[in-house]
């Protein structure tokens, strides 16, 4: 909600520095606080959930302030309230600027994790699923609840991919 105005952070320069590259490969042509924006929201929605990775920081330097959006601040810090013990254990975190760097170092490491786990398909497979949608329409719809070709979608390809690791597991044995 940009209505509610911005606010600080403040994060190292080894930290910004790391945070920018990042936002570069992901988001390209966007700044730091648009793609945290993207990112909070994403999360947000469900598209993946932040882990704990090994982070090595170096939170030597200045700090440096970062303006961000007053609502994704204050989601960093419910999630500080949420993390602040398991954060302390692993990342020896004892003040907010810290938890914020790693909390926004370990959203994007998230990120490219989900990115791990992606299928892109080229337009010919597509055309094949919206062939597969239509011969299965009806049979997914009573099944399955499925009221959408997304829908179709995300079963369907699970499906395959369930059928997929089963194999490769009945093969290693």
């Amino acid at each position: 909600m940009p209505t509610q105005g911005y606010a600080t952070i403040g994060l190292k320069p080894a930290i910004l520095l790391k945070l920018q590259k990042v936002t570069d490969e992901y988001y390209p042509g966007m700044f730091l606080p648009s793609a945290l924006i993207m990112l909070m929201n994403e999360i947000k929605r469900g598209y993946y959930s932040v882990g704990a990775y090994n982070i090595k920081a170096d939170f030597s330097g200045t700090y440096t302030s970062l303006t961000i959006r007053s609502d994704v601040k204050n989601w960093i810090l419910e999630n500080n309230e949420i993390l602040r013990d398991e954060y302390e254990r692993k990342y020896k975190v004892n003040c907010f600027s810290r938890f914020a760097s790693i909390f926004m170092m370990n959203m994007f490491e998230s990120k490219s994790n989900s990115k791990n786990y992606a299928i892109r398909l080229r337009e010919s497979e597509f055309l094949w699923l919206m062939d597969e949608y239509d011969k299965r329409k009806n049979e997914y719809k009573i099944k399955h609840n499925v009221r959408n070709f997304d829908q179709f979608a995300d079963i369907f390809l699970r499906e395959l991919l369930e059928k997929v690791n089963s194999a490769k597991q009945i093969l290693t044995i």
